[in-house]
């Protein structure tokens, strides 16, 4: 009964319904519409797998995307910097996305389930930096963080009896 009444408080103050974790989480006229189309289609390939639940699904679907990771990546490093944007960040941070994707494969080549999620999110945290160096934010980031903290809090009372 706490639990289910959790739920429906989270929920509630999320807005209603949780959102669909499979397809890109913005719209074209979103804030996604402003970002150059590289990293916007690096966006893409990573949303649905960012917002997936974390587990062996998570990783076989991101894993059997690193081909289109490293491909999108490359076109996001070779980009000209949008004119809002931080040219000298752009430079430095699309060569750490390369390099972030790079060490991913390393992982799923690897099969390292331990090493992963460590993998993913720094990947993820180079794709912000980028969104930084555009001059964007991406407020749906902050939004996740947030509904990660309150799965880990129920995870939490589960383990304790709460």
């Amino acid at each position: 009964m706490k639990r289910t009444l959790s739920i429906v408080m989270f929920l509630a103050a999320c807005g209603g319904s949780p959102k669909p974790t499979t397809g890109p989480t913005h719209d074209e006229k979103g804030e996604m519409a402003n970002l150059p189309p590289e990293l916007a289609k690096f966006h893409d390939a990573l949303a649905p797998r960012w917002h997936a639940p974390k587990g062996a699904e998570r990783m076989t679907a991101t894993c059997g995307a690193i081909a289109e990771f490293s491909t999108d990546a490359d076109a996001v490093a070779k980009a000209a910097p949008p004119p809002k944007g931080d040219a000298s960040k752009w430079a430095q941070e699309g060569k750490e996305l390369t390099e972030a994707v790079a060490a991913l494969k390393t992982t799923c080549d690897a099969k390292d389930a331990a090493g992963f999620e460590t993998a993913f999110a720094n990947m993820h945290q180079e794709f912000h930096e980028l969104l930084e160096a555009a001059g964007e934010k991406h407020e749906e980031h902050e939004k996740h963080e947030e509904h990660e903290k309150h799965e880990e809090h129920e995870k939490h009372e589960e383990k304790s009896g709460y």
